[in-house]
């Protein structure tokens, strides 16, 4: 018997077609198996896939696929899974101001707000509990796999060392001296692909800010057979509480461009709550494309 899934290609932290992070998202219905979850993945062939279960109001299981494997949690496909939820209205929608659901991953839960205004969906934010991490591999083979001198590293308002930093996921956050030093990043994938299965790392994510308020920032994901990403919300949450914590910050909200190198640029923003310890972070999305999987 043929089954039907309804699926979306979502661009996430843009507004336009041909520009942010593409994500497939498919409507599950809960008899997909995990070998044919992998298979839709790799037919599908964007960065991830998102599959998508309601289990009940305001409550969702997200499982994400790249075209090679299964992860724990991904920013951007969050970001454009519950804006094509709520633009499509599978969640009934406000006249305007926030609803707050819950996104059940792998990582745990994590709580998503949808921005209303006229009945419309604006934004889509994610909550992050964040925190540094201790890290074994040396800062001379992280700036090795990026091909970066010592020189390179640090920012004009304040001292600067990479970090380790988990947001449910673990990137190493380098930061940068200007955005010069940003765009002469040459990866050698091997080596980072080597220090990130050492160190358990998702991402080397490295970033540049001359105000503390609007960064420019590239993620390498090799583990993931990612090479870059054009946006990424878990390292722009990371690059929030990096700025913060080590008193860096000039505001309690960035703005992050991402993706403007392999023309695709995305725009994300997050926030810090001094309070409750923890980022929120996302933006816009686009739905370009819908149809119908036929398994």
């Amino acid at each position: 018997m043929v089954r039907y899934y309804t699926m979306y290609l979502v661009s996430a932290f843009s507004n336009k077609p041909f520009m942010g992070n593409a994500t497939g998202v498919v409507i599950d219905s809960g008899n997909l198996s995990d070998d044919e979850m992998q298979n839709i993945a790799k037919d599908i062939n964007q960065s991830e896939i998102v599959f998508v279960r309601k289990l009940d109001t305001g409550r969702y299981n997200t499982r994400f696929f790249t075209p090679h494997q299964e992860i724990k949690l991904c920013g951007h496909a969050t970001i454009a899974t519950f804006y094509a939820l709520a633009e499509k209205e599978y969640i009934i929608p406000l006249e305007s101001g926030v609803n707050e659901i819950i996104q059940h991953t792998k990582t745990g839960k994590v709580r998503v707000a949808l921005e209303y205004e006229d009945y419309r969906i604006k934004q889509v934010y994610m909550y992050l509990d964040v925190k540094r991490e201790e890290y074994s591999i040396k800062d001379q083979e992280i700036l090795e796999a990026l091909g970066l001198r010592e020189e390179d590293i640090g920012l004009s308002m304040c001292g600067a060392r990479p970090q380790k930093i988990s947001t449910g996921l673990s990137d190493i956050v380098v930061p940068v001296k200007n955005r010069d030093i940003l765009a002469k990043i040459n990866l050698k994938e091997d080596l980072a692909y080597r220090l990130s299965e050492k160190e358990d790392i998702i991402s080397l994510h490295a970033f540049t800010t001359e105000d503390g308020k609007n960064i420019r920032q590239r993620t390498f994901s090799p583990r993931i057979h990612v090479r870059e990403e054009t946006g990424s919300g878990t390292s722009t949450a990371a690059t929030m509480y990096y700025l913060y914590t080590n008193d860096c910050i000039r505001s309690l909200e960035i703005q992050s461009v991402q993706g403007d190198l392999l023309n695709r640029p995305s725009i994300v923003t997050a926030n810090y709550n001094e309070e409750k310890k923890r980022v929120r972070v996302g933006g816009r999305a686009y739905v370009f494309m819908n149809g119908v999987l036929n398994i």
